[in-house]
């Protein structure tokens, strides 16, 4: 398939392909070009997620409004084309693709304030804890159970690999 980028985009796709020159580093580049699945290399990963960020750019699919870049679907298409033209290492996922946007979607106004500028500069790291004993990721055989206690849950039970553990200061658990 042929996709040919409309006129009006070509001088964004300009700006990209400049910015990317010019940020990324040549650890950045190397970390990009060893990665062999959606696992990068974390050091790597959050210096090219800080970059990102400060341009305004760490999370081009949220709303503009919680820090996202308010692209329209091909200027968010032209820029993932070219991160993978550039090789660039993937972020970590778990607080921009699935932390933020449920606290955007679902998340009170204080929680938004605190977490997702957190999220954006890197500063929370996020594991998912999801696999368990006997359950591995079978989500519909998860046995850890929340209780409710006041304002708190209480959780009972076991995670085992839970990606990015050793590197995170936050955690997400299905239960």
């Amino acid at each position: 398939m042929d996709l040919q980028v409309p006129e009006q985009e070509k001088a964004f796709r300009d700006e990209v392909r400049t910015f990317l020159e010019e940020s990324l580093t040549p650890e950045i580049r190397e970390a990009g070009k060893m990665v062999t699945s959606v696992f990068a290399p974390v050091k790597e990963a959050l210096a090219w997620q800080r970059i990102l960020n400060d341009k305004g750019w760490a999370a081009p699919h949220w709303p503009k409004e919680f820090g996202g870049t308010g692209w329209s679907v091909s200027q968010r298409a032209i820029f993932a084309e070219e991160l993978v033209r550039a090789e660039t290492p993937p972020l970590i996922p778990m607080g921009l693709h699935m932390c933020g946007p449920c606290l955007i979607g679902c998340g009170t106004e204080e929680q938004q304030k605190e977490y997702l500028p957190k999220i954006l500069s890197g500063e929370h790291f996020w594991c998912q804890g999801y696999s368990e004993p006997g359950a591995g990721s079978d989500l519909a055989s998860l046995k850890t159970f929340a209780e409710k206690d006041g304002d708190d849950y209480i959780l009972n039970g076991t995670k085992i690999w839970t990606t990015y553990a050793h590197y995170a200061n936050k955690m997400f658990a299905l239960v």
